[in-house]
């Protein structure tokens, strides 16, 4: 498992990949964006482009837990605070990346931030790439498991965190 660095270093580190690191033409990602661990049992992940083409910063717990509830659905036992997400939210402004919405967040495991600035290009076309799937074997879609479809997958930028806040 990678180190666990405070939230505020994720953040930088995150943020520097999605507007500022240059994918190799030949390179794709998921669409889920790339995940960092961070201290308290809670990651950043960093979508470069969703609906509408825009970024969004997921904060989320790394090994959410659940009980019954009264309705007899599954409850997270250890969600999001109340403040994780705003506060997330907040602390982007501050950096000056304009926040155009969130969404979940507490009471669940999730909470998003969708961002106003598209991410860098080459990050948008990666996960594009990856949307249009295996070309060596289109009906297996982004499915495919063979030797090229993963290259692609390694040749991808990931972010850097370093434990330094």
């Amino acid at each position: 498992m990678p180190d666990l660095i405070p939230l505020s270093a994720a953040l930088t580190a995150g943020l520097r990949w999605l507007y500022e690191t240059e994918q190799p033409s030949d390179a794709w990602m998921n669409h889920h964006g790339e995940q960092i661990p961070v201290l308290g049992n809670r990651f950043l992940a960093f979508v470069p482009t969703s609906v509408g083409g825009l970024p969004v910063i997921v904060i989320g717990v790394v090994k959410p837990t659940r009980k019954e509830g009264p309705r007899g659905d599954m409850v997270p036992t250890n969600p999001l605070t109340p403040i994780e997400l705003p506060c997330l939210a907040a602390e982007l402004e501050r950096r000056g990346y304009a926040v155009r919405s969130t969404w979940n967040g507490f009471p669940g495991p999730t909470g998003s931030v969708g961002l106003a600035r598209p991410a860098h290009p080459s990050q948008v076309a990666a996960v594009d790439r990856y949307r249009a799937g295996c070309q060596e074997h289109p009906a297996r879609s982004v499915f495919c498991e063979c030797d090229a479809w993963r290259a692609g997958f390694v040749r991808a930028v990931r972010p850097v965190a370093l434990a330094a806040a």
